[in-house]
């Protein structure tokens, strides 16, 4: 009796590369989606920090003058996460509109890196803050830096994080003056 053997071949696997433009339309909406989560945390921080209000003019209107401190210590590290996290907020809209308007213009390797370099510091904003928004950035930078990689505007030489090109360095600005503005009017619509 003859035996038959069959060999199985195993397909090579082909990896579909996506075109450009759809990736980083990819890119956009996951940003997006982040942003979306972003500012509901803000919404919760910012419910809390009403709250916190609250309680500390309630404890210092009966007198109790300890717990009134104790809120109100509580209120300024809320306040600080919220201003960190709007800030982080104003980053990310920034890389956003940003890739947006490099795309429209075929220059995306002229951005790719700066882009990198402000999620970075987005994900450091984030990391005590809101960890899975922070996990979801370091992906984003993963699928950052391959793209950077195909287009050859990556080198494969380590950059630290903490360094910042021109370029990040101005959004970075730009953010901040609009944090800024923006927490002074939240200020004195609070005081009003």
């Amino acid at each position: 009796m003859e035996t038959v053997r069959w060999k199985f071949w195993k397909r090579d696997e082909v990896k579909v590369v996506k075109p450009l433009s759809r990736r980083i339309d990819e890119l956009i909406v996951r940003l997006e989606n982040i942003r979306m989560r972003l500012k509901r945390r803000i919404d919760e921080l910012k419910l809390r920090d009403r709250e916190l209000f609250e309680l500390t003019v309630k404890a210092k209107m009966e007198g109790d003058l300890e717990k009134a401190k104790i809120y109100a210590n509580e209120l300024s590290g809320l306040r600080n996460m919220l201003k960190r996290t709007i800030y982080s907020d104003l980053l990310l809209e920034g890389v956003i509109n940003r890739i947006q308007i490099i795309r429209e213009l075929d220059e995306v390797g002229d951005v790719i890196a700066p882009v990198r370099e402000v999620l970075m510091s987005v994900r450091r904003n984030l990391r005590g803050i809101a960890p899975t928004i922070s996990q979801s950035i370091s992906n984003i930078i993963d699928s950052v830096e391959s793209l950077s990689y195909e287009l050859g505007t990556m080198s494969d030489v380590y950059i630290p994080e903490r360094t910042l090109s021109r370029d990040a360095e101005k959004i970075l600005a730009e953010a901040s003056a609009v944090a800024s503005q923006r927490g002074k009017r939240e200020d004195e619509l609070r005081t009003a």
